[in-house]
């Protein structure tokens, strides 16, 4: 094992498995273009492209700052850019959300690709959190 990998901590590991969860929720956001339930109309079309660029974007940026050894940045990157996604994920969904919970469309319930979505950002989401508090570098 070379000296740089053995340098590195639990959290570098959590930061980039952080970057790679978002990286994974923005590319199936990107391929579903954002549509949920059975009809594609205008409540299960949450499609916007500041999710996706968020969600990209700040992975390839927390990767590209941990590949300069600046992983405090990029653990907050990592937090910080999913969770303002989430927001706009939440503007952009409300239709959607209230037509399953009132029952306009309860014989079909959540579409699981808005499950898979919703599990993926929450999960980067939370694990970039974790990073944040998570030492990156082993101690000297």
């Amino acid at each position: 094992m070379s000296k740089t990998a053995s340098k590195k901590s639990f959290g570098f590991y959590v930061t980039l498995a952080a970057a790679v969860l978002s990286l994974a929720a923005g590319f199936f956001f990107l391929v579903i273009h954002g549509t949920f339930g059975l009809d594609s109309t205008h409540n299960g079309v949450c499609y916007d492209v500041r999710i996706v660029a968020l969600l990209i974007g700040g992975a390839a940026v927390a990767i590209l700052l941990s590949a300069i050894n600046k992983y405090g940045l990029a653990s907050a990157v990592t937090a910080i850019a999913p969770g303002v996604a989430i927001c706009i994920f939440i503007h952009k969904c409300y239709w959607y959300v209230v037509d399953v919970f009132v029952g306009i469309d309860e014989k079909h319930g959540f579409d699981p690709r808005f499950m898979t979505f919703v599990g993926l950002i929450a999960a980067a989401f939370v694990i970039g959190e974790i990073a944040i508090y998570c030492r990156k570098t082993k101690a000297a």
